[in-house]
């Protein structure tokens, strides 16, 4: 039975996607807290230059794990809400692709190194555990999704918050233990065991919708590719500047760069945890639209808007605290301030382009998605290849941005000539008002960063509890 109470009036379709938003959100920011507090013992632990060489091999082992993903998450979200595909059908895919792409992982690395001398090193060496460590989660990420499908939101958060916890107390253990990287990469693969059993558990007694459709694997399969596709451009697109700092300015500036995306990235699950939750609403909304029902856009508004109003006020803190928050990593990190203080501005094209990529999936246009992804990739690479060897982890950082806004403006675009637009100016324009009496308490208050942190949340919740009353910029509108 879902989170519903019997007998209660019926929720709207905003209200239900309120509620779902609300729910991931709070898993997803409890999971964050952990997987931030993971990163910081790493970083802490290592050093700039061994952080930056995992961070490095971390990169390249995400962007082959997303194989073993093959874009069924995404599929999934819409597909057991649409009732188009079977969960069944769905776990014998990711089943018969994990298998591959594990061996895959297990045996190409010493494969290469033994053909290619040249490529043998400490990062090459680390991709067995840390692939099997991504596609080992991915499951409990898949089985999360099929829980909320089923209406068990809190059984989803219930699965995320034990996957973080599970992957900070191996590290916590391998780091007093005092192993090298190869023990600490085999950590991480282990503490994915514990959670996936649970999540198994979970989903068992989770009751199946009657009259499931009948899926094949291959049917399965080819709904998945465009956003399988999709999803490895996505990781690719968000390391490029990272393996290019890598090669063309080394490891310590990869280790800057990659402290300050670590944080990004980690504020990234915000948008998509809202999004996510509100998945189930939004895609009946697409599916009104898709079908010529003249479907309102109240779930994508009040998405959007709940959107904006984490994105700018994320955006500025990082901007304005930037030193201090990489400060917190250790003696080192706080030369990569600036690189941050440029990822921050560019939070609010990457939070929105959440939104504006989901809702494409939610009214069956995912096909436009690789296209458009792959001119980002090409773009971001171009950055890289024209601002690193100049502007080292700035430049990066720069390039990165740019080609987030330009993804905003294609995404947002596909999504007004798919008939399902996304207000994009409006809710930003009222969250940066909204923003600016948090962003004058923490420039001008002489606080530390933990209270500068709890001023301006105190100051920005006070700013939308007057907007609220006064009607001028709800979350909910």
């Amino acid at each position: 039975m879902s989170e519903e109470r019997v007998g209660a009036p019926a929720p709207s379709e905003a209200d239900l996607a309120t509620r779902g938003s609300g729910i991931r959100l709070a898993a997803e920011v409890g999971g964050r807290l952990l997987s931030v507090a993971t990163t910081f013992l790493l970083a802490a632990a290592l050093g700039v230059e061994r952080f930056g060489l995992f961070a490095a091999a971390s990169g390249i082992a995400v962007i082959a794990a997303e194989l073993a993903e093959l874009g069924l998450q995404a599929t999934a979200a819409r597909a057991l809400v649409a009732r188009t595909l079977s969960l069944p059908a769905l776990l014998r895919a990711k089943l018969a692709v994990s298998v591959g792409v594990a061996a895959a992982g297990v045996a190409l690395p010493a494969a290469a190194a033994r053909l290619v001398p040249a490529l043998a090193g400490p990062a090459l060496a680390l991709q067995p555990a840390l692939v099997l460590f991504y596609v080992v989660a991915g499951w409990s990420e898949l089985c999360g999704v099929a829980l909320r499908a089923r209406g068990r939101r809190l059984h989803e958060a219930l699965v995320l918050l034990v996957l973080r916890a599970s992957t900070l107390a191996a590290v916590a253990l391998a780091l007093r233990a005092g192993t090298g990287l190869a023990a600490l990469a085999w950590a991480h693969a282990a503490s994915t065991l514990p959670p996936l059993a649970f999540a198994f558990l979970l989903l068992g007694r989770a009751r199946e919708p009657a009259g499931e459709p009948r899926s094949t694997v291959a049917g399965v399969l080819r709904e998945s590719l465009p956003l399988f596709v999709n999803g490895v451009l996505t990781m690719v697109s968000l390391r490029v500047e990272l393996l290019a700092l890598y090669f063309l300015r080394g490891p310590r500036e990869a280790g800057l760069f990659g402290a300050a995306l670590k944080i990004l990235e980690s504020l990234g699950a915000l948008p998509s945890a809202v999004t996510a939750g509100a998945m189930p609403s939004l895609t009946r909304e697409g599916l009104r639209a898709s079908a010529g029902g003249g479907a309102p856009a109240d779930v994508r508004r009040r998405l959007a808007a709940t959107v904006a109003l984490l994105a700018v006020p994320a955006g500025l803190g990082l901007a304005l605290e930037a030193p201090r928050v990489l400060a917190l990593l250790g003696p080192g990190y706080a030369a990569g301030a600036p690189a941050l203080r440029v990822l921050g501005l560019a939070v609010v094209a990457t939070f929105t382009n959440v939104v504006a990529v989901w809702s494409l999936i939610a009214v069956g246009r995912a096909s436009r998605l690789p296209g458009i992804m792959a001119v980002r990739v090409v773009l971001g690479a171009l950055g890289a290849v024209v601002l690193v060897p100049a502007a080292g982890a700035t430049g990066a950082a720069a390039g990165l941005a740019m080609a987030e806004v330009a993804l905003l403006c294609m995404t947002a675009y596909a999504c007004a000539a798919a008939g399902f637009a996304v207000p994009v100016a409006l809710p930003l324009l009222r969250a940066l008002a909204l923003s600016v009496p948090m962003a004058a308490a923490v420039s001008f208050a002489p606080l530390g960063l933990p209270a500068s942190i709890a001023l301006g949340a105190a100051v920005y919740a006070a700013t939308l509890l007057i907007a609220w009353r006064a009607g001028l910029g709800a979350p909910a509108t």
